[in-house]
């Protein structure tokens, strides 16, 4: 008999990979059937009496999502349905959570979240760099799970700024976990696991990365995350869909800037700067700020896992 963890993301699997249902009604759909006590042999007329308007639910497709996790399980990547006491509060509580998560890694780092996301160009100045990876150490130190994208540039410093402060850090794929992207930083993926950290996407194995993932998995960074830190990018940027994303979902968003235009840093600030002056992200000047900015994250923390925190 299949495990019922097991059941409920291969259901996930079979709603958003056949039937193509948004993540988020895919995860409301799962949870209904869940509390419904949906089992291999009842879900499909179940399905169909509670969703007649959705697309049709057929046994061939809870096949294909049984395969899907089948593969999945068989490379090492473990499956975990919205409907799982060990799926994220912080991440449920976003307006589109994915209904099944994919993870390589230590299963406790997930307890410890809502971390803090720090993220930014790829195309990083040297400076920048220095500054990510002092923040994702410094927060490390103090008990914070880094989370970022994997993707060359800020990201990649800040996972190794938390790798130096012998904390754990989380990397969000935009694709399948049989593979790591960018290739370059494959050791740095290696380093995350063996520190006790995370490789985590929404897509089982064998999807590839495509543009749109990229953005789509910025929401998930926000899901895992208290706040976020941008430290560096451009006005015109895909790190501006993870600025959106926190505002949107309510989380504090933060943005590295230069004390005044004649700095030496030679930052890439087009974009915090905007964030700063329009949408009203917290500007972090120095590291004089990092305590200040802690202060607020346990405050967001303790809001995001109370009892009452409100599920979108």
């Amino acid at each position: 008999m299949m495990e019922e963890s097991l059941f409920y993301a291969s259901l996930g699997a079979a709603l958003v990979g056949k039937l193509y249902i948004p993540p988020k009604l895919a995860s409301e759909v799962l949870k209904t059937l869940a509390h419904a006590g949906a089992t291999r042999g009842t879900v499909v007329e179940l399905y169909a009496d509670l969703y007649p308007t959705l697309p049709p639910l057929g046994s061939a497709d809870l096949e294909v999502g049984i395969k899907l996790i089948e593969r999945t399980l068989r490379a090492g990547v473990v499956a975990l349905p919205v409907t799982s006491p060990a799926y994220p509060k912080s991440l449920a509580l976003i307006d589109d959570a994915p209904p099944v998560i994919y993870y390589r890694g230590t299963l406790s780092t997930l307890s410890q979240v809502p971390g803090l996301a720090v993220v930014g160009t790829r195309k990083a100045t040297p400076n920048g760099l220095v500054i990510a990876e002092r923040i994702g150490k410094y927060f490390a130190e103090a008990g914070w799970v880094i989370v970022s994208g994997l993707a060359l540039g800020i990201d990649a410093a800040a996972h190794r700024g938390a790798l130096q402060g012998q904390g754990r850090t989380i990397a969000v794929m935009a694709h399948g976990l049989g593979t790591i992207y960018p290739k370059a930083n494959a050791p740095l993926a290696d380093e995350i696991l063996a520190s006790g950290g995370l490789l985590l996407s929404e897509y089982p194995v064998g999807i590839p990365a495509k543009p749109e993932q990229f953005v789509l998995r910025n929401r998930i960074q926000i899901g895992l995350s208290v706040g976020s830190v941008i430290v560096e990018g451009e006005e015109k940027s895909g790190t501006r869909t993870q600025a959106e994303y926190c505002l949107k979902n309510r989380r504090h968003l933060f943005a590295v800037l230069q004390n005044d235009a004649t700095s030496a840093l030679n930052l890439v600030s087009s974009l915090p700067m905007q964030l700063v002056s329009k949408r009203g992200a917290m500007p972090i000047y120095s590291r004089d700020d990092y305590a200040r900015v802690e202060n607020m994250l346990n405050a967001k923390k303790a809001q995001i896992l109370g009892d009452n925190a409100i599920l979108a």
